[in-house]
């Protein structure tokens, strides 16, 4: 993170104090204190009152094409530093007393967003009067604005204000009015939403490689950590990652000590496809039991999940059973009509005429004959109904489990198999296809796990995870509202899809994620947010279900449309971002010099601590891994609580989606899993005093204030424990 101007700041407050006059720029406001109208002289002329002044970093987004901002009221602006601006902005400039912000009018209607972070110092005119801001835009988009100030040796937000409202067509505006106590007063740093983890004691934590607890599978025991291997870490300069990177970064993401809290402490990794192919996102195939060479040798993969087994992490690979690359041996000898690999493809002689099953086209013409794919010409499916096209992709599931010692698959386009005519997607010889390949690769390893790509609502999902398809599917509609109702400030959008992904699907056999290597950052999709973002992954590693975490989310990495969100891991601010020593294979993400692990790393305000602090408390506590789960009505939409129950430990959660303090809030809960009998609550994640909780016969409660007020973007984790009498 860029240091702030602390010695402008300095040397401009010495020189008002000391009453000289230094040349002032013509766009700057000029401080005049002069007397009342008949005030006679003192003899000796008194020094003017210090003027209070604040550095206030200032993050002004926006997704309508031009966005104002103004300060009216109750201060100046001294002095401005403009520290950075998105790439796609048209306009980012700074006037006498406006902010100016605009993008193109297409990306705009495109929900595009882009943004302006300045550092400015503040002169406050009236202590007694607030600072009014006003906020213009045109009639599309929203708008977003965060005030901080440096704490501590770091940047801590103050306020944030959201507007998406919108009056009509022209310009729209909005009048924004903040306490001078926010901004110019003492700032209580401990009082700030992003807090570590307490001292207490754990409860059934995970210790090396997890086993599973309270019956469940180890994979109920774990956090995954998905990983773009050309992006993670270049270990030969060649600007490209490798698995020699992964595993010489083995440490950030899981040291082996349980003790320590200096690693994330994931304890699983997702490795996207490591294999040959002609294309960067690895999908296309060439060679099902090969290494992609720029990633380095089989080896080089074995000597990665050796170091990974030793830290208590397990490693799966991303696998294609579907389709392969047009340029595999297998097309390219099927190409041919009379060759034996014809039919381990799908051909016909005359085109079918039929679209797929989002409207893409799927049939392809090659010398006179069609073959069929369901995503490009250069991906063919293959014939999964011949039999001896089984028996390769079988081989090589073998392969990967025994030869190699990988623990599992995460399986692309799962919903995509067998086609069956015009059904494309979700056929009942799909289901029969897993069905039969589920016994297969248990023969081979009982403890193997098996993750879906099912890009379904929850109702699909549930269909493949009854106990003889899949192990876990990824749960893309819980996804979806977590954004929305972070976005929208409105967390029963959030509690209704985790309740329904929760009692749709066997006990918690599902994958939970906040966003993956097809979908936009989760910084663009939060409006750029970093209180947004630790909100988002409150709501993940809270909720029950296996979670997943993209590379760099922990960090802020961004990136929109798939040509940029799979962009180099961001280490530190030095050449490259630490990510190599030569030349990246693509460039790095914005704002990379801020939004890094060097920055963040003893930050304790940062994303990466809050997901640290997160990930120890799930490692830590059964309740957040196995247990069941309740939702709490709390009568406030700003506020989601749920209450998770283990064999062994209940856990109460409590988090704020929005910028502004809760104070009006009850919560509410007709029945749970706890026993009849009074609680005292002890904060896990969160600080203060908390009212003790009493639960009825049925395990509910009613009007419960465990705190008075919840700070912005707060996130409460409370054990409750039950009391013992005497």
């Amino acid at each position: 993170m860029r240091s702030p101007r602390l010695i402008m700041l300095g040397a401009l407050i010495l020189i008002l104090i000391c009453g000289c006059s230094p040349s002032v720029p013509a766009n700057t406001p000029t401080l005049v204190i002069s007397s009342p109208v008949g005030a006679k002289s003192p003899t000796t002329t008194p020094e003017p009152p210090a003027p209070e002044i604040a550095l206030v970093r200032i993050r002004l987004a926006t997704t309508s094409d031009w966005t104002t901002l103004s300060l009216v009221a109750g201060a100046t602006w001294l002095e401005h530093d403009l520290i950075s601006a998105s790439d796609e902005v048209t306009t980012a400039e700074i006037y006498d007393n406006q902010f100016v912000l605009g993008q193109p009018i297409n990306r705009a209607e495109d929900s595009g967003s882009v943004e302006m972070i300045t550092e400015t110092l503040f002169s406050l005119l009236d202590s007694g009067r607030p600072l009014v801001f006003l906020i213009e835009r045109g009639h599309i988009g929203s708008t977003t604005l965060d005030l901080s100030l440096f704490v501590e040796d770091e940047w801590v937000v103050v306020k944030t204000i959201n507007w998406g409202d919108i009056a009509g067509d022209g310009t729209n505006e909005f009048r924004v009015e903040i306490p001078p106590e926010q901004l110019f007063g003492e700032i209580d740093f401990a009082s700030a939403p992003n807090w570590q983890m307490t001292d207490i004691e754990p409860i059934d934590p995970v210790t090396g490689m997890p086993q599973g607890t309270d019956g469940f599978a180890w994979w109920n025991d774990t956090i995954f950590y998905e990983i773009y291997v050309r992006s993670f870490s270049d270990s030969d300069g060649d600007g490209i990652g490798d698995l020699n990177g992964i595993t010489q970064k083995l440490d950030y993401l899981n040291d082996g000590d349980p003790a320590t809290t200096t690693d994330l402490g994931i304890t699983g990794i997702w490795l996207m496809p490591i294999y040959s192919s002609p294309t960067v996102h690895g999908y296309n195939v060439t060679d099902f039991k090969g290494v992609n060479p720029q990633y380095g040798t089989l080896d080089d993969l074995k000597n990665l999940i050796d170091a990974a087994h030793q830290r208590g992490i397990r490693i799966i690979l991303d696998f294609m059973v579907g389709q392969s690359s047009n340029q595999h041996p297998w097309f390219i000898n099927a190409r041919i009509p009379a060759s034996p690999y014809r039919d381990w493809y799908i051909w016909e002689d005359d085109n079918p005429g039929y679209a797929g099953s989002w409207g893409q086209p799927v049939w392809f013409e090659h010398n006179g004959s069609y073959f069929y794919s369901t995503y490009s010409e250069y991906s063919p499916d293959l014939n999964l109904n011949n039999p001896e096209v089984n028996q390769e992709i079988r081989e090589a599931i073998r392969f990967w489990l025994e030869d190699v010692g990988v623990d599992g698959f995460r399986l692309d386009s799962a919903k995509h198999v067998i086609e069956e005519g015009e059904i494309q997607a979700n056929s009942a010889a799909t289901h029969a296809w897993w069905k039969d390949f589920r016994p297969f690769y248990k023969e081979i390893n009982p403890q193997a796990v098996t993750v879906g790509e099912i890009w379904e609502h929850t109702s699909i999902n549930a269909e493949y995870l009854q106990g003889d398809e899949f192990d876990l599917s990824f749960e893309f509609s819980l996804a979806y509202e977590i954004v929305k109702a972070i976005n929208e400030e409105n967390a029963d959008l959030a509690s209704e899809q985790v309740e329904l992904s929760y009692s749709s699907i066997p006990p918690l056999q599902f994958s939970t994620f906040l966003t993956n290597h097809d979908q936009d950052r989760l910084m663009d999709q939060l409006g750029y947010s970093t209180e947004k973002n630790k909100v988002a992954a409150s709501l993940l590693l809270t909720a029950p279900g296996v979670p997943f975490l993209y590379y760099g989310e922990e960090v802020g990495l961004q990136g929109e449309g798939l040509g940029n969100t799979r962009r180099p891991m961001q280490w530190s601010g030095d050449q490259f971002a630490g990510f190599t020593t030569g030349t990246p294979w693509q460039p790095l993400g914005f704002d990379w010099e801020y939004f890094n692990v060097a920055n963040q790393n003893d930050n304790q305000a940062s994303m990466l601590s809050h997901y640290r602090s997160l990930i120890q408390a799930r490692n830590q506590h059964v309740a957040l891994r196995v247990g069941d789960l309740s939702v709490v009505i709390t009568g406030n939409d700003a506020l989601y609580s749920i209450i998770r129950v283990s064999q062994e430990e209940a856990a109460l959660v409590l988090i704020n989606l929005t910028g502004e303090p809760v104070m009006d809030y009850r919560l509410t809960m007709e029945d749970s899993s706890l026993a009849e009998g009074n609680y005292t609550p002890v904060a896990i994640l969160g600080k203060g005093e908390f009212a003790p909780l009493l639960a009825n016969s049925s395990g509910g409660f009613f009007q419960y204030v465990p705190i008075p007020e919840v700070p912005p973007y707060a996130t409460f984790i409370l054990q409750i424990q039950r009391d013992v009498p005497e």
